[in-house]
């Protein structure tokens, strides 16, 4: 094995470590302030980061999650590769209590390179880490190697408690390690992080960091070059043949202007992991660069509109259930945010009066409704379409939100909206009827929403026909100022039992799975937003949306362990808390188990052959008799 070998082997174990461990973190004391933390070593304008609290403790709870999913832990198949590194049992001289990082690249060099990466170990007793077979003694300049005799995989340097480790291809950094450490003066990316983050950092069990301004340096033009040539790519295949039904151009331009807003206005994300023994915790931070567009609208303020009970709304049995609770003025932003990459996509079928209409259609929703909502999004496999749709929000002025509406079915029906639809070679048409009917003196409006294709015979009209059937079927009605929206096989049905729940004063108990999922997240408490997805139930309707079928069935009552999310929106961050019990990642591993026996079963059907008539038995011939030799 070369020794770039034995460094990816090390490199995959630690990035193994990330992907699993997690448990209540801490940091080691230290008799240097540089090694504190191994934070204040690592160098300010770095790529990612990688930071494991409380190695042993960690593995253990890694365990305790795999118990039920995994006839194997980690804790010792690590300790044994740790120790097999250093030519011993165990990783003498490694503290296996304390924290450990990995970050990338190393200073200097010709030019920033993501390869030249870095991983900080602690010690817990440097002599005895060189009393190993594997170890050299360090060099003049501190250097030691790491491997069997001849074959070192690895060089080193000691930096008070940590231990720096990166491949021999890098020695010269090691040799200027000190000259960028915080106590050499130089900026650490514990100075680097807010307060918030840095809290993240050390008090999370596992903690992954990456600078998008880094990314962007290095990255950035190999990814527009890459997207110019998928879009040139595209367009030579539409020109010869024609054979995508629309204009890629746009689209492309719409996630090319989504990727460089993600690498030109995002400061860093983050990525926290917390396993236990019945669930797995994540959280993911987003920070926009300061006076952004993205940093004005995570950092948009605006009096929160009065609440009610929403929480009530939501159901058992969805595939996904929430509640949001955005200001005014940051749904407004969102909003016109949002149709500004839609109509991207229209490219050439966009005037500017066009989009002057649609920003104003978007503002003026705004201000009727929306900021506090409730939803749940259900599988119904026995309609066409296989979903269900309910939704409650808060509205402030019903004769505007009645005058959008008219406006935007309109505006589906004609004129821009109508040719682009055809470039996917569909004709969309919308039919509104006020006051379909009265449900306990709730007027009641009804929208159909059609899918035709331009041409009968072509493929995706079938596709069209088995996906929707009909169409979609739409209720909207307001009741004790709140706008009630389903969409179902039965929309009077759903719609009547809202207004129910409305006309009897607000909605009754928390179901128990939402019950459940609040106790997952703490933090859904005071979340600007909330809610469960369930995946199982999301992959059975996905399925049944295909024409082959061949889904398992889902028993929701079976299933009712559903991911939890909830999340935060200010001061230029957005940070959302993830969930994902157990039971739910086993609901997935049945499920898949059961289809893997279905298909292994179809494979192994053999047709039956019909049963034949006995035939008569033929006479059997006597065996030829040996003849004798002849006598001498």
């Amino acid at each position: 094995m070369t020794r770039s070998g034995h460094f990816q082997r090390a490199l995959v174990l630690w990035t193994m470590l990330f992907s699993l461990c997690a448990a209540d973190a801490g940091v080691v004391g230290a008799a240097q302030p540089v090694s504190s933390d191994p934070l204040k070593i690592v160098p300010a304008d770095v790529l990612f980061c990688v930071r494991l609290n409380k190695i042993t403790t960690s593995l253990g709870q890694v365990d305790q999650f795999l118990t039920g999913l995994s006839p194997f832990g980690v804790s010792m198949p690590i300790r044994s590769q740790l120790g097999q590194l250093l030519g011993r049992p165990d990783p003498n001289g490694i503290d296996m209590a304390g924290d450990i990082a990995v970050f990338g690249p190393l200073p200097g060099g010709e030019a920033p390179n993501p390869k030249r990466i870095g991983v900080l170990f602690p010690l817990s007793d440097f002599k005895q880490f060189l009393n190993n077979p594997n170890v050299t003694k360090p060099d003049a300049q501190g250097i030691l190697k790491i491997g069997p005799q001849g074959k070192q995989s690895l060089v080193a340097i000691q930096m008070g408690n940590y231990l720096l480790l990166t491949e021999p291809a890098n020695q010269q950094a090691l040799t200027e390690a000190k000259n960028w450490t915080a106590g050499a003066g130089a900026a650490s990316l514990a100075q680097r992080l807010g307060p918030e983050e840095l809290k993240r950092a050390t008090s999370s069990p596992a903690w992954l960091y990456g600078n998008v301004q880094i990314a962007n340096k290095l990255f950035g033009p190999m990814i527009q070059e890459k997207i110019k040539e998928a879009q040139k790519t595209m367009e030579q295949a539409q020109a010869k043949g024609g054979t995508m039904p629309f204009q890629m151009g746009p689209i492309m331009d719409m996630y090319t202007s989504l990727i460089n807003s993600f690498l030109q206005e995002t400061q860093s994300v983050s990525l926290t992991l917390d396993p236990s023994a019945t669930a797995i915790r994540l959280a993911l931070a987003l920070a926009a660069m300061p006076n952004s567009e993205m940093g004005k609208i995570l950092s948009t303020k605006g009096d929160q509109p009065q609440q009610p009970n929403l929480l009530g709304f939501t159901q058992n049995g969805a595939v996904s259930t929430g509640i949001t609770a955005f200001s005014p003025a940051f749904a407004k932003a969102v909003e016109l945010k949002r149709i500004e990459l839609a109509t991207m996509m229209m490219g050439q079928f966009l005037s500017k009066e066009d989009l002057a209409r649609f920003k104003k259609l978007a503002t003026d929703a705004s201000d009727a409704c929306g900021g506090s909502a409730a939803w749940s999004f259900s599988a119904n496999l026995k309609s066409k379409p296989p979903l269900e749709v309910k939704y409650v929000t808060v509205i402030r002025d019903k004769q505007k939100f009645d005058a959008v509406l008219d406006q935007a079915l309109k505006t589906m029906n004609e004129g821009a909206m109508m040719d682009f639809s055809k470039t996917f070679g569909l004709k969309i048409q919308c039919n509104l009827k006020r006051n379909a009917e009265t449900y306990k003196e709730v007027p009641i409006d009804a929208i159909s929403v059609t899918f035709q294709a331009v041409d009968a015979n072509a493929p995706m009209a079938q596709m069209i026909k088995t996906m929707y059937g009909e169409g979609l079927n739409l209720r909207l009605a307001v009741a004790n100022n709140l706008l009630l929206y389903t969409l179902s096989a039965d929309p009077e049905k759903s719609i009547h039992a809202l207004i129910d729940q409305v006309k009897a004063g607000g909605p009754g108990q928390v179901p128990s799975e939402v019950q459940t999922a609040l106790q997952l997240v703490p933090e859904a408490k005071t979340a600007n937003f909330f809610g469960t997805y369930n995946i199982a139930r999301l992959m059975q309707m996905t399925m049944a949306f295909m024409p082959m079928g061949g889904a398992p069935p889902v028993d929701n009552a079976a299933t009712q362990s559903a991911m939890a999310f909830a999340g935060n929106v200010g001061n230029g961050r957005l940070v959302t808390n993830i969930a994902i019990p157990k039971q739910q990642v086993l609901d997935l591993m049945g499920i898949f188990m059961q289809m893997q026996m279905q298909k292994m079963q179809q494979k192994q059907q053999i047709p039956v052959q019909p049963p034949q008539e006995p035939q008569p038995a033929k006479p059997q011939e006597k065996p030829p008799q040996k003849q004798r030799p002849p006598s001498s």
